[in-house]
């Protein structure tokens, strides 16, 4: 009997790992966190956009993961520093004039803080 539990514990225990990290954000989901952060800090820094404040952008960020179904469980602060800012650089070498960026950027991600509340 002690067996079977044991088993049965073992069991579980093996699904519930596994089934977590099959959830877990995968590396298409953390590199459009990354993509959607940079764009937040393009338009807050190179845009002029500097009032928008950090909770918001996180917020945003969040939202858009939880609206999507992602698990965030396994967000990774320092990891993604690391992406956002190599995202960033990639947003800022586009040969697409600065105006024209921030405007279409604009668009596009500064509608989403109507959602977050």
């Amino acid at each position: 009997m002690r067996k079977i539990i044991f088993i049965s514990h073992i069991t579980l225990l093996f699904w519930f790992v596994f089934s977590t990290k099959a959830f877990a954000l995968s590396i298409n989901e953390t590199e459009n966190l990354a993509d959607l952060t940079a764009v937040y800090i393009f338009l807050k820094h190179d845009c002029g956009y500097s009032q928008i404040p950090d909770h918001e952008i996180e917020r945003a960020i969040f939202y858009f993961a939880q609206s999507n179904h992602w698990d965030i469980s396994n967000y990774d602060k320092s990891a993604m520093a690391k992406l956002n800012e190599e995202s960033y650089d990639d947003l800022k070498k586009i040969p697409i004039p600065r105006k024209k960026k921030c405007r279409v950027l604009a668009n596009d991600a500064l509608a989403l803080f109507a959602y977050v509340k």
